[in-house]
């Protein structure tokens, strides 16, 4: 073994209080030290029972080993050039376990961050560049080269050790982290790590492909978790805070800093950064720290993040900010984060374009605090996940009633919000719905219910089991006051088809039930007998003053959305293998529906005899042919989509009964059998004379066209060039067209 150390041992052996002198004291045993620096050649394996005190660069070489054993501690000099490397081709064996962890810290009980320079790995796994196997040198030292083509390298085994008072700083540009990981390969062992009041960074990757768990960091300077130069590996259960009494000497510290190349300085390299973190907590209690970000991902990068949340009372700019003058994040770029922070200064989400999967969620429950348990840090009350109370809506709601955010509400029973009643919903909230066909929401003539949520915090509803299917539960009714078909010369109501003791109907077709905007409804259409089944949202007489726009429909029994009379409008509607029909209107529906879409997906079957993707009435079930006002109504952009190979639709568009539609803009596809595109004609009365209908036939399984029975004074377009909706406004959905 040669490397370079001055080994300074004592071993002293305590006298007996018998051979001690009168007022000596009696001698204590010393522990032996040994002076680490210098160049490790071949295996240089460490003694737990003595303590050693790094006293300059101790560098791991190409074929050399540093294996330390558990329960080992090394102390370390003030300065820069007090660190540990580990060359390309070196390895480190640090296995500590959790009653025997390694620990690395200052040789001083004053110490504070920056006292010395903390643990770097160079490995050969791949790092973004001009071209595959491009290298670089090490930020504190140019000579020590990382990066290359392996991404299974092996560096060697970091189990259970803790790094303290690290990050010493050469300038502003080049200073440590706790931990550096340059171009590391997923070869290499890396788990369980404490690093506290550590300058800079914790923890950086610099590309490369390994996988870190368990890691625990506490008032680090910069960043918590920092990602840069085409990392593509995984970090998991991961805790970042910010104690009260932090603060920071950096511009811009955050919870998550991830760049896809280095600096932004090479948005054509490959690979950008393309990574995952799972169960992540950052959380700060630094009342006079700002932190910029809670998670900055930009400049090419690509984030997967799962099961975060934020949490404290520090003040934080943004949630998620996804932009930067040199590049924004990647629309590929998903994030579920649970917000449970109380002082967000600037805003949720910052982002220039929309992110499909880019979520505020109720009920994540970040990092698992019990893993870090062997580091004998003190985890405050605050720091607790946030612990979601459970409750239900009341199923009378006769006055305004708002929910909270930080309460997980169950739909459990007929919940009805009576007439001057009002349900408000904030974004980002999930409503979970016990399994049956009483279960459901339903906003009498009167009431109103407000479910604002946005692209990035929409709301959804569905099933409080994970693994239902269509028709768990009862789905969305609104009742308002707005005209629907009867008897001419009458103000006309009708029954609710689900509950035939409440009324819907009247003459104001301005009438204002509330705001539905970027909500989801999924498993709905609960049944109770073949002809009484709830559709995902059933609009009764809705009126116009009503605003309904980004709604996502999927996995429903029966009908996606059916309009029973009413006038409200609606548009960005997205429904998915919903049983019956796509878009049904009835009852004298005098509105517009605009940039829909609806898709069966290969493999959708249904329990309906006659499905389509249009089923429109001018009168209820054919059954008031002289009643007034007859369906009157307007579809503009408008795809149907049958990939249900072994699913015949019976028509992509039904008009009949007296209905007149105005359809523009519509197009069909798929490979599944649509048995006629256009029907206008039925037993009960056909469409109105004036009906209007363009469409573009891109289905391959058409088997007619229109039916000849068609009044003479509809008019059927099919022709090429037809758009149909435009899928850019479902990002927010997370489903993907």
């Amino acid at each position: 073994m040669a490397f370079a150390a001055i080994v300074s041992a004592v071993s002293l052996t305590s006298c007996s209080d018998e051979d001690t002198p009168n007022n000596q004291e009696p001698d204590v045993p010393t522990v032996e030290t040994e002076e680490l620096s210098g160049t490790v050649e071949g295996t240089l394996t460490l003694d737990a029972s003595k303590e050693y005190h790094l006293t300059g660069t101790l560098t791991v070489p190409d074929g050399a080993t540093l294996e330390i054993p558990a329960g080992t501690t090394i102390k370390a000099a003030k300065g820069f050039d007090k660190y540990i490397l580990v060359a390309q081709g070196g390895k480190i064996n640090a296995k500590g376990t959790a009653d025997k962890p390694i620990i690395l810290t200052a040789d001083s009980e004053d110490a504070t961050s920056g006292y010395w320079g903390g643990l770097i790995i160079n490995g050969k796994a791949p790092i973004s560049g001009a071209s595959a196997g491009t290298t670089a040198g090490t930020e504190v030292d140019n000579n020590q080269i990382y990066g290359g083509t392996d991404a299974a390298d092996n560096s060697g085994v970091i189990e259970y050790v803790q790094l303290l008072y690290t990050g010493a700083r050469s300038s502003a540009d080049i200073e440590h982290n706790g931990l550096t990981l340059n171009g590391v390969g997923n070869g290499t062992t890396i788990s369980n790590i404490y690093i506290a009041e550590g300058a800079d960074d914790a923890i950086e990757f610099f590309g490369g492909s390994v996988n870190v768990s368990n890691l625990l960091a506490v008032n680090c300077d910069d960043d918590m978790f920092d990602f840069t130069q085409g990392y593509c590996g995984t970090l998991s259960n991961c805790y970042g805070v910010w104690e009260n009494g932090f603060t920071s000497t950096e511009e811009d510290p955050r919870g998550v800093e991830a760049d896809g190349n280095l600096d932004g300085n090479g948005p054509d390299h490959t690979p950008q950064a393309d990574f995952t973190i799972e169960n992540m907590t950052i959380a700060t209690f630094a009342a006079n720290q700002n932190m910029n970000d809670a998670i900055k991902i930009r400049r090419g990068a690509t984030a997967h993040i799962k099961n975060a949340l934020v949490v404290g009372n520090g003040p934080i700019e943004n949630l998620i900010d996804l932009t930067d003058g040199k590049g924004d994040a990647t629309t590929g770029t998903e994030i579920s984060v649970t917000n449970g922070a109380t002082n967000i200064t600037d805003g949720l989400v910052n982002h220039n374009e929309e992110y499909a999967n880019v979520n505020i969620v109720n009920g994540n429950t970040g990092a698992d605090q019990a893993a870090f348990a062997w580091t004998g840090y003190q985890f405050s009350e605050a720091d607790a996940p946030v612990a979601m109370e459970e409750e239900n809506i009341p199923t009378e709601i006769t006055a305004e009633v708002t929910l909270d955010a930080n309460k997980q509400y169950f739909i459990n029973g007929s919940v009805h919000v009576k007439d001057g009643g009002i349900l408000r919903i904030p974004a980002g909230m999930t409503i979970k719905a016990r399994e049956g066909f009483e279960n459901f929401i339903l906003v009498e003539r009167g009431g109103k219910i407000f479910a604002e949520g946005t692209a990035d915090a929409p709301i959804t509803f569905t099933a409080d089991n994970e693994t239902a299917v269509s028709g768990y539960w009862g789905g969305l009714i609104i009742n308002g006051k707005a005209v629907i078909s009867g008897e001419a010369g009458k103000t006309n109501e009708a029954a609710t088809e689900i509950d035939n003791n409440v009324m819907y109907g009247g003459n104001d077709n301005t009438d204002d039930s509330g705001v539905l905007t970027y909500v989801r409804l999924l498993y709905t259409g609960a049944r109770s007998s073949a002809d009484i089944e709830h559709n995902g949202l059933t609009l009764n007489a809705v009126g116009n003053g009503t605003k309904i726009d980004h709604i996502y429909i999927a996995e429903g029994a029966d009908d996606a959305i059916e309009f029973f009379g009413g006038s409200v409008n609606v548009s960005n509607l997205l429904a998915v293998n919903c049983d019956d029909d796509m878009f049904d209107f009835t009852q004298g529906y005098c509105g517009t529906l605009s940039n829909c879409y609806g898709r069966w997906e290969a493999g959708f079957t249904s329990t309906e005899e006659d499905p389509r993707g249009v089923e429109a009435d001018g009168n209820l079930d054919g059954n008031g042919p002289d009643h007034t006002p007859q369906a009157d109504f307007k579809i503009e952009n408008m795809t149907i989509e049958n990939l249900a190979e072994g699913q015949a639709m019976q028509d992509a568009i039904k008009v009949r009964r007296g209905a007149k539609a105005t359809i523009t803009n519509a197009l069909v596809l798929g490979t599944g059998v649509i048995e006629e595109l256009v029907d206008l004609q039925d037993s009960k009365g056909n469409a109105a004379d004036g009906t209007s209908i363009q469409v573009t036939k891109g289905a391959t399984n058409v088997e007619k066209d229109t039916n000849d029975k068609n009044p003479a004074g509809a008019v059927v377009k099919i022709a090429d060039g037809n758009t149909g909706c435009p899928t850019t406004d479902f990002g927010w959905t997370g489903y993907e067209l």
